[in-house]
């Protein structure tokens, strides 16, 4: 908090210089959330956190498959007296996502699910499976001021979707918050308030992506969302499944990817477009240089492009 009284964390300062979202979806081929009602802490994951050794081991199994394990929580929590609470694997791939959902009692029990599973595309049939999008909202206010400060809001507005929004440790992407993941297909948002988060959610349900607000798809990686996006924003196109990258190749300086859309091919190249150095979250100690890229289209199924 500024001396005049007014918050100027990481995502006001992004907010203002008014820097891009593309290309910035942390990276995930599935994710493995876990419900836990209390603090997380700054590790929530590491020896000292809730799960102990436990969230130690399910870390390293995580990291050598892909897969991306989060704690959350009920926006809405209550004092609950029972034990038993709620696991998810999710597939994130863009063939074939999918969702699990599974209850435990105890932590150890964690340590029986398949986490390797979620990085593949056949779900491994044990729970129970998951039909409608799930939303993660972060609100780990240790990892980032701002991420409690307008995560927690967002969350709480999200009341028509109870059991499907759910606050989470770290999503990445600090300075855009309040930031936003829908599993399974894992389509990352930011900048986002109470006021417009019910209509990206409501949008989202009915296959359609928010392009003001959307930041790319975790499956991919930064130079495949950047083109993604640059595609979906050119011809306005916003069905979740109607953009597909098919193939990317490095090229020179930057790299070339191939976009499939219900028009054709569209060929995208992606050069690096480094910005000023500047610190990207609330506690880093050090500058970062964010990078969203500059494309050129080069297709012949559609009319030529300029460079964005």
């Amino acid at each position: 908090m500024s001396v005049s009284g007014r918050w100027d964390g990481c995502a006001v300062l992004a907010r203002e210089s008014e820097e891009s979202l593309r290309g910035t979806a942390a990276r995930a081929d599935g994710w493995l959330l876990i419900e836990h009602r209390g603090p997380w802490g700054l590790e929530p994951l590491g020896p000292d956190g809730p799960l102990g050794r436990t969230g130690v081991e399910l870390v390293r199994r995580c990291a050598a498959s892909g897969v991306r394990p989060q704690l959350v929580r009920d926006p809405h929590r209550t004092r609950e007296h029972s034990d038993v609470r709620k696991a998810f694997l999710v597939h994130s791939g863009r063939s074939g996502p999918w969702i699990e959902q599974y209850t435990f009692d105890s932590v150890d029990q964690l340590l029986e699910l398949n986490v390797e599973s979620a990085s593949t595309s056949t779900a491994p049939g044990h729970g129970t499976p998951v039909e409608l999008p799930l939303y993660l909202v972060c609100t780990h206010g240790k990892k980032d001021p701002c991420c409690a400060v307008f995560g927690r809001p967002v969350a709480l507005s999200l009341n028509r979707h109870r059991g499907r929004v759910w606050e989470s440790t770290h999503l990445g992407g600090d300075r855009f918050a309040a930031g936003m993941v829908a599993l399974p297909e894992g389509s990352y948002y930011g900048n986002l308030t109470p006021t417009n988060a019910q209509a990206v959610v409501d949008r989202h349900d009915c296959g359609q992506l928010t392009m003001e607000h959307y930041r790319g798809r975790c499956s991919d990686p930064p130079a495949v969302q950047i083109a993604e996006h640059a595609v979906r924003t050119r011809y306005g196109i916003t069905g979740i499944d109607d953009v597909r990258p098919t193939a990317v190749t490095s090229s020179g300086v930057g790299q070339d990817v191939v976009v499939s859309t219900a028009s054709g091919l569209v060929h995208v190249h992606v050069a690096p477009a480094p910005e000023a150095a500047r610190r990207t979250t609330c506690r880093s100690l050090t500058s970062t240089v964010p990078d969203h890229g500059i494309v050129t289209f080069s297709d012949s199924a559609f009319d030529a492009a300029p460079t964005y």
